[in-house]
């Protein structure tokens, strides 16, 4: 099956949510889950996967297309 999510898409969000000052407990909170939850999604631990990259975009109003790899971003619109 083909990688649709660029490898370091746990350092994007985690970047996004610092520069726009977004608390993870206001994502985790968004997305339905506990910020312990949360945290082991942004954890080495945890693999970052397409339904997660699309469940944050829709939460945080943004294109999923900062997630996926280069070739993957025209297939999605905001």
């Amino acid at each position: 099956m083909p990688e649709f999510i660029r490898s370091n898409s746990k350092e994007i969000l985690i970047n996004y949510l610092n520069e726009h000052g977004i608390k993870q407990k206001y994502l985790a909170e968004k997305l339905g889950i506990s910020e312990t939850s949360l945290s082991y999604h942004l954890s080495k631990k945890s693999k970052f996967t397409l339904d997660f990259a699309f469940a944050v975009s829709q939460a945080l109003d943004i294109s999923p297309a900062i997630f996926l790899k280069e070739n993957y971003k025209k297939l999605v619109t905001k």
